[in-house]
Formats: C-alpha cells, sequence, structure tokens
C-alpha cells in the first residue's frame, strides 16, 4: 500500500490527511505541538474568514457539519475607506450563494479536525512529534523523530508545517520572503446592536481594519498597524482601547462595548520558489504566506489541499508512485497561477489602499465607486474571491475524492 507522511497536524495539514483518509494509503501525521497546548499556533485565539468554495472542501472532507454551528456566515460586505467618498457593497445575491463566506475561530475548526484525526483508523496521528530531519533515496522518504530511534519511512513527505519549516530548507526548498512593517492586532469586539451578517473592510491610512461578523452582536477584528503603534493600542485599557477604535472606524456599526483579548502577529508575504522536491511538497502556510487583507491566507492553503488530494487519488486508483516526479511536478504548475494571483492582488491592495499619496487617494476612490455601479464586475469579483471560477477540484464542489462505489 502506498505510504504518505505529513509534516504538521495544523489546519492545512490536519486537512489533507482527513481528505485523503477514505483512499488506499497508509497516513502518517506528525504534529509538534498537542492540540491542548496554549502554544499550539494553528489553533490560537483567531478567527478564519472561510470562503464558499472552501465551505464546500469541509463539506466534502466530514469536517463542516462539526464547525457550523459555531460559523458566522457573510451575506454582505461593505467597503469603504476612512476619510474619503470612495465606498461599494457587496451581496451574496450577486453569485447566487448562501454565504459569501463564513467566520470560523480556529479552535473550532481545529479542534474538529483533531478530533477526527485521534478517532481515524487509518490515520497515525502522533503528536507530540518533531520532525528533525529528512533522509531521501530513491523510493522513499525517512522522517527523523526528535527522541525516537526509529524514523518513519514513506513514498512521499508532505511538508504543511507552517511559514517557519524547519524542514523545509533541509528537503532543498527555498523560500522568498517580504516583511511588511506592519502587524495584525486581533481580537473579539461586542457592539450594541446587530451586525445582520455584514462584514466590513475599512482602509486606513496605516492599512486594513476588518470586522468579520461572529454570533450575536460580536465581530472578529483584524487592525493593521505600524509595529510601535500596534504595540501601543494592545496595551491600552479596553475604555481606551474602544475609543481609539471608535474614533478610527467610525459608528456605521454602532458603538463598541466591549473586547477581548488583543493579540499582535506580524505580517508578511512569502512564496517558495518552488514548492516541490524529490519526494516531498510544500503547502499551505509551508508554501506561501498572504497577508490577512483580503482574508485568503487559509483558503488558498485549503485550495492546495484540494488539488494535491485529487492528484493523489487518481495516482492511487491507477496504482502509480504517488511519490513520482512528474506528478509532483504537475501539481506544483496547477498551483503556480493561483499562488501568484492571490500573492499579486492582496499586495496590490496594500500598495493602493494603504498609501496616502495624492494621486493614490484619488485612483482608490474612482476603483470603489466605479466598482459600485458596475454589477457584472462585482459578480467577477465575487466568483473569483469565493473560489468559484476555473477548473475546480471535486473538494472545492463539495464531492468526495472518488465516486461512491
Amino acid at each position: 500500500m502506498s505510504s504518505v507522511t505529513i509534516v504538521g497536524g495544523g489546519l492545512a495539514g490536519a486537512s489533507l490527511a482527513c481528505a485523503l483518509e477514505p483512499l488506499a494509503l497508509d497516513i502518517t501525521v506528525l504534529e509538534s505541538v498537542p492540540f491542548e497546548s496554549n502554544s499550539q499556533p494553528s489553533f490560537d485565539e483567531r478567527t478564519i474568514a472561510l470562503t464558499w468554495s472552501s465551505r464546500q472542501v469541509l463539506d466534502a472532507i466530514g469536517i463542516w457539519q462539526d464547525t457550523q454551528a459555531l460559523a458566522g456566515p457573510i451575506h454582505r460586505i461593505h467597503i469603504s475607506n476612512r476619510g474619503h467618498t470612495g465606498i461599494t457593497r457587496l451581496d451574496r445575491r450577486l453569485i447566487g450563494v448562501d454565504a459569501l463566506g463564513y467566520v470560523v475561530p480556529t479552535r473550532v475548526l481545529g479542534q474538529a479536525l483533531a478530533e477526527r484525526l485521534k478517532a481515524s483508523t487509518h490515520i497515525d496521528y502522533r503528536s507530540p512529534a518533531r520532525a528533525v530531519d529528512l533522509d531521501i533515496t530513491g523510493d522513499a522518504v525517512s522522517v527523523r523523530i526528535a527522541g525516537e530511534q526509529t524514523p518513519v519511512t514513506s513514498q512521499l513527505v508532505v511538508i504543511a508545517d507552517g511559514g517557519r519549516s524547519p524542514l523545509r530548507e533541509l528537503a532543498g526548498i527555498r523560500e522568498d520572503e517580504q516583511l511588511y512593517n506592519q502587524a495584525a492586532l486581533v481580537t473579539i469586539v461586542g457592539v450594541d446592536r446587530d451586525h445582520d451578517c455584514t462584514a466590513f473592510e475599512r482602509f486606513t491610512r496605516h492599512g486594513p481594519l476588518a470586522l468579520l461578523p461572529l454570533d450575536g452582536r460580536r465581530f472578529a477584528l483584524a487592525w493593521t498597524l505600524p509595529p510601535n503603534e500596534a504595540e501601543e493600542v494592545q496595551a491600552l485599557p479596553e475604555v481606551d482601547f474602544l475609543e481609539r477604535l471608535q474614533c478610527v472606524f467610525g459608528d456605521r456599526v454602532g458603538f463598541f462595548v466591549r473586547c477581548g483579548n488583543r493579540q499582535l502577529y506580524p505580517l508578511k508575504r512569502a512564496r517558495v520558489t518552488d514548492p516541490v522536491s524529490v519526494r516531498v511538497v510544500a503547502l499551505g502556510n509551508a508554501a506561501h504566506v498572504v497577508h490577512p487583507v483580503a482574508g485568503q491566507g487559509f483558503n488558498l492553503g485549503l485550495r492546495d489541499v484540494a488539488e494535491f488530494a485529487e492528484m493523489l487519488a487518481g495516482a492511487v486508483a491507477k496504482g502509480t508512485d504517488i511519490g513520482d516526479a512528474d506528478l509532483l511536478r504537475r501539481y506544483a504548475d496547477a498551483r503556480v497561477a493561483q499562488t501568484r494571483r492571490v500573492l499579486g492582488f492582496t499586495d496590490g491592495l496594500l500598495r493602493l489602499f494603504a498609501n496616502e499619496l495624492p494621486g493614490l487617494t484619488i485612483a482608490r476612490n474612482l476603483v470603489l465607486n466605479t466598482l459600485e455601479v458596475l454589477p457584472p464586475v462585482k459578480h467577477l469579483l465575487l466568483a473569483r474571491s469565493a473560489g468559484l471560477t476555473g477548473r475546480l477540484p471535486r473538494l472545492s464542489r463539495g464531492l468526495p475524492l472518488a465516486s461512491a462505489p
């Protein structure tokens, strides 16, 4: 039987394992930090904005039903430019879906994935298990685990252990990184009125400020700030923090009345020059990290999962080598265009909307106001951001990897 080792049991790695579970594969997942640990980076207090296509993937791998009760649907998106007239509004009816996306706490999704891995009889889930070295031979890859004598050997290794992957360089996969002089301040804020399933993206002089609807009268806040100012705002007493937020955002959602714990995350853009090596492939944040301005990070990783899982399913059905160089090259070629497009789109948004040059101020107001009066352009933008354009893998269409016998 073919075998695969997934290094990293976070959101991307665990999703891939669940996607591959129905196949005739020996699957091993190595995760260095147990889910229950407060230092587990994939399952911290952040939230994820899932696109419609990503929701379909989670449904197809049997995870969505365990998370949907705590997922906040996004029916509308209100985009504005602070201090200027530019504004546009997007609605789910433009593309005929139940929701433009869903806001899910990472711990909710992480718990559903971790429980599935632990319960599976087809997945060898090992945690804590820290992969420290790779030994690549002609037809196999051995992964050495800290403190263990016997390595894990398989035909293929998937590196899915995040943007600071220690194994990626050992496999010869190089990263091109661009640091932004920004940090994201994230927390949960409460307001004094219902949000009506509306998300808000407000561009300020420092970058985007996003409010994503959760249950009741709560939003997930992601506020982009220069690092020094972010630390200052994080340290403010709650009443002063809410006052600062109110001043920057305005009263479109009512008044901010409370907030949860505030955390900071440095922001960067990164992409590996080539996500594949000999019998090794990197996906998710180990292959690309994007600015959260358009909420595409994990969604891009789930599209990696859907594409790669479908290719592996085809190889297993044909009885061919799942670590074959041609298969891995086809995967890399299939992902390059969308990865570049998402990275370019998010970087372009920052250059256009986080810059106070007079010419750019006029340009972004024009962009938003023109978009507001052109429904066909809105439709194209929403369809693309929801993951509904181009050839879609089966999982992205909510279908299992193979038709039921």
